[in-house]
């Protein structure tokens, strides 16, 4: 029995899922970088450059970290759209609800455009057609992959680009979900080699501990959420 267990032994080990710890380098169009650090069980950090905020990739979930007033706040995104729907006219929720009728559908016109290679990762190249209502017919070009080892970091940065368009949304309103929908089309293309605005520039395979991306205090619940944005006006920054 001992000698069977033994023999299965590498088919079972080989059967669980394998995670190693990344470090997915982009810099922005302004020269500022943003880190994208996987850990060695699938989580992720999001840290840009110059900025005490950032973001957690965690089970699913993103949450953003950063102080306000000497205070510090962990907020989960779902929670941050449910606490908009109670300070503004309801409908940031139901960006997150995949399965809504009336989610906000994506105007744009994505056509391949060959390949190309960014950081050494070759991709395919995209027009996509529709970002500026002023110019719909002047594409932007991007470069996305369905490369394995890039859609842990690809799915960090979706999150995290969701994220900062929640927290424009005292701001521009309604338009928010359109974003948040032409975000999601884009990302449903591959993981972003070059993105316009962010391109990668590097991609390492390094040990990330799982603590790295461990939440440093509860997340808020939505009426401390509410609270805040009553006072502020706006959301922690």
């Amino acid at each position: 029995m001992r000698r069977l267990l033994l023999s299965f032994l590498p088919l079972l080990l080989a059967a669980q899922p394998a995670w190693a710890g990344q470090r997915a380098l982009y810099v922005h169009e302004d020269g500022k970088k943003l880190t994208i650090e996987v850990t060695d069980d699938g989580n992720a950090i999001v840290k840009p450059e110059g900025e005490e905020q950032y973001g957690i990739l965690r089970d699913g979930h993103f949450y953003l970290v950063g102080h306000q007033d000497g205070k510090l706040h962990v907020i989960k995104t779902e929670d941050m759209a449910a606490a908009l729907d109670k300070v503004m006219p309801p409908f940031f929720k139901q960006l997150f609800d995949m399965a809504a009728k009336d989610q906000p559908k994506a105007k744009l016109r994505v056509e391949p455009a060959g390949t190309r290679s960014v950081a050494g990762h070759e991709g395919q190249l995209f027009k996509v057609y529709g970002l500026d209502d002023q110019k719909p017919n002047d594409p932007t070009e991007m470069v996305l992959t369905h490369e394995a080892s890039m859609q842990p970091a690809g799915q960090a940065m979706e999150q995290y680009s969701i994220s900062t368009v929640l927290l424009m949304a005292p701001l521009i309103g309604k338009a928010a979900g359109e974003m948040v929908a032409q975000m999601r089309t884009i990302f449903s293309y591959g993981a972003p080699l070059d993105m316009g605005r962010f391109k990668l520039t590097s991609i390492e395979t390094t040990p990330i501990p799982a603590s790295a991306a461990a939440l440093p205090a509860p997340p808020e619940t939505i009426d401390q959420i509410v609270a805040s944005m009553k006072v502020t006006s706006a959301l922690p920054k």
